[in-house]
């Protein structure tokens, strides 16, 4: 049974860590808040680019580009983007199975399947498997890793043109809400023009295009490829402060009931003891 001593050590122990728990949650509430706002702002020019995208390679031939030529056979190349910090759930734990899942899935099919991550947890997940990991960025400030996902997905399409590879997948976690985060992983390469909704197709408009409509694809094709990395790492930073800050939050909450639930077994055992020491006073006395 333990002592008072004991159960007094660690109600202050299990204090300690709340401190620390809530000071990282008020910390990821802050991160969120930007993460957060960064994303709303990228989404609208995002979807913009993705109309323009949809209306230029419209009717357009299979092979009537380089990126949106299909290949045959090659590797399959899946851009994992996680994070470099814990404590954020199972956030990291089921995008990595999801991606575990399509590997295992692309495999039986015989495909080889190459592994990019952008991300501490993925890295250290998938270097324990059987599963090729040609590019690792990992321990950056959010602003390096940006810079280095845009200088690989630059080296991605370069390879693409040049037949290295044959098909190309984002994986990452798509911020909806605080609480609420969803695992994607999307082929971005062959690019598959978008396809708009009915209503926003019967609202376009015939233009003319100058110097060309290939021209043009040759500027933005790559353009939206990488700017759909873009806005997934911006999603990943969202969904990382966001479930960071609910795990904290729950575990705060954990400890304040752990907290109660120590300091009644403290005050039941103090009880106990000072009803012990006036039981042998007692006895004491009356033996004498």
């Amino acid at each position: 049974m333990a002592t008072l001593k004991d159960i007094k050590l660690r109600i202050r122990s299990v204090k300690s860590t709340q401190q620390i728990t809530k000071a990282m949650k008020m910390v990821s509430a802050s991160k969120m808040k930007r993460a957060e706002d960064r994303i709303k702002q990228a989404r609208p020019y995002a979807d913009k680019l993705r109309q323009i995208v949809g209306n230029l390679a419209e009717g357009l031939e299979q092979d009537g580009h380089p990126l949106l030529a299909k290949h045959g056979e090659g590797k399959t190349l899946i851009l994992l983007i996680t994070t470099d910090r814990g404590l954020c759930g199972g956030l990291n734990a089921n995008l990595n199975k999801a991606v575990n899942r399509l590997a295992e899935h692309r495999t039986k099919l015989g495909e080889e399947i190459e592994i990019i991550a952008i991300g501490k947890k993925g890295h250290e997940f998938f270097k324990k498997l059987d599963i090729s990991i040609s590019k690792v960025v990992r321990d950056q400030r959010e602003s390096d890793t940006a810079k280095a996902l845009d200088e690989i997905m630059r080296e991605l399409i370069q390879d693409y043109e040049k037949g290295a590879y044959a098909k190309l997948f984002i994986a990452y976690n798509h911020f909806k809400n605080v609480i609420s985060q969803e695992q994607i992983i999307q082929q971005v390469l062959p690019l598959e023009p978008p396809q708009e909704e009915t209503k926003e197709k019967a609202e376009q408009m015939e233009f003319l295009l100058e110097p060309g409509k290939t021209e043009i694809l040759n500027k933005i094709l790559p353009q939206y490829i990488e700017n759909q990395a873009f806005t997934a790492l911006l999603d990943n930073f969202a969904c990382e402060h966001a479930a960071r800050m609910t795990a904290m939050d729950g575990a705060t909450k954990n400890a304040g009931e752990m907290i109660s639930s120590l300091t009644l077994q403290y005050n039941r055992a103090r009880q106990a003891a000072i009803t012990t020491e006036l039981t042998e006073i007692i006895s004491g006395a009356q033996s004498v």
